[in-house]
């Protein structure tokens, strides 16, 4: 999915942390960056600008990671005469929520290669993160603040998106056949053993964990180390806190079963 990957400095709470504060991913935020490509490459990879999104679309379409997905960006700025109803009282919307942005400085257009690397991502994302590709799941900037970012990322574009997802078959799912699991992965490695490995130090703190093989986005191959699975998020959050307290950068996944 991404053509380009970056390590932005901005990102976690506290600054350089890991993860989401237990914090589950509710929706999608879009956002218009402005200016250039390169004038916002330098400005998101600046520490001093606590700027960034989760992933950014050029003009060409490419489609450029700047913060990892488990991570929190920095991208919604203030809160300002909010609309979006997921918002959470008292809680920074960039700890549940992935930010995509994309290069422009005309709110109103856009090139056909943004707009579908747009939907791409989105549909992958969705899938990933179990988000409905719908409102108010996908929303734009101008929800978060709607005095300052009222432009944000373009009425006509974020309509357009908008219209475009709405034509997207949801999955037939019957809720009663189907349960939601939330796994506590204390390690992802494109290498066996190196996940062989994390299980065995897991297991030599008490931990007994499994092996479950994923495949990306761009095709590639992970090998995740499951330390439990629960029903209760709380549970999955407490678990992972425990194991992040223990330097093993702990992070948690959904798993529908049925």
């Amino acid at each position: 999915m991404y053509d380009e990957v970056f390590s932005s400095p901005n990102f976690g709470y506290p600054k350089g942390s890991h993860g989401r504060n237990g914090h589950d991913i509710l929706g999608i935020c879009l956002h218009i960056t402005g200016a250039t490509w390169t004038s916002n490459y330098n400005w998101i990879m600046n520490p001093a600008a606590n700027a960034s999104y989760n992933a950014i679309v050029r003009d060409d379409g490419t489609v450029v990671s700047l913060v990892p997905e488990e991570n929190a960006a920095y991208s919604h700025g203030r809160i300002n005469k909010a609309t979006w109803p997921l918002l959470k009282s008292g809680v920074n919307p960039n700890l549940y929520t992935l930010s995509l942005a994309r290069t422009g400085a005309n709110q109103r257009t856009w090139t056909r290669e943004q707009l579908y690397s747009t939907l791409d991502v989105l549909k992958i994302w969705a899938r990933k993160h179990d988000i409905p590709l719908k409102r108010p799941y996908m929303f734009g900037h101008f929800e978060v603040d709607s005095v300052n970012r009222w432009y944000c990322p373009g009425e006509k574009f974020f309509d357009r998106v908008i219209t475009e997802l709405s034509k997207i078959e949801a999955p037939n799912e019957d809720p009663a056949t189907t349960r939601l699991w939330y796994r506590v992965v204390a390690g992802s490695f494109s290498n066996r053993d190196y996940a062989e490995r994390r299980k065995d130090n897991l297991k030599n703190i008490g931990v007994e964990a499994f092996i479950v093989q994923f495949v990306d986005a761009d095709n590639n191959t992970w090998h995740r180390v499951v330390a439990a699975s629960y029903q209760d998020p709380e549970n999955a959050r407490r678990h992972a806190t425990s194991l992040n307290s223990s330097g093993l950068d702990a992070f948690i996944t959904k798993f529908r079963e049925g």
